[in-house]
């Protein structure tokens, strides 16, 4: 029997597989490519890897929000969400400048969720 921060460690590496991550320094665009179930426990353990990519953008010296830098949230792999992955998408957005943080290839039902949560044209739901 495997002791428990071996299962631990591998449900850790089995969720983090289901957000992929590219930084396009000339366009200074960080898109996150989620898949799969985005459910309480799985838009949990996916935040902080989220956070953390975004702060690294930052400088420094900047503790505001990043000047110029987009955050792109493609979610074309995606058919369900948990309210805690809209809480995930508000912080994000609070960490770019006004506008530069969108959510693209959206199945109907996702941007249905997002219009009925009133985030639609906040979060920029494409």
């Amino acid at each position: 029997m495997k002791p428990f921060c071996a299962k631990s460690t591998i449900k850790t590496i089995k969720s983090l597989e289901m957000i992929k991550f590219d930084h396009n320094t000339n366009d200074k665009v960080l898109t996150c490519f989620f898949t799969g179930k985005l459910d309480t426990i799985k838009s949990t353990e996916v935040a902080d890897e989220v956070y953390g990519k975004i702060n690294a953008l930052k400088t420094d010296n900047d503790t505001d929000a990043l000047p110029g830098d987009k955050v792109v949230f493609d979610m074309s792999g995606v058919d369900y969400i948990a309210s805690s992955f809209i809480r995930i998408c508000v912080n994000a957005s609070k960490l770019v400048q006004k506008g530069n943080f969108s959510l693209v290839n959206c199945d109907p039902f996702l941007k249905k969720t997002f219009k009925i949560a009133g985030l639609d044209s906040i979060l920029n739901v494409k």
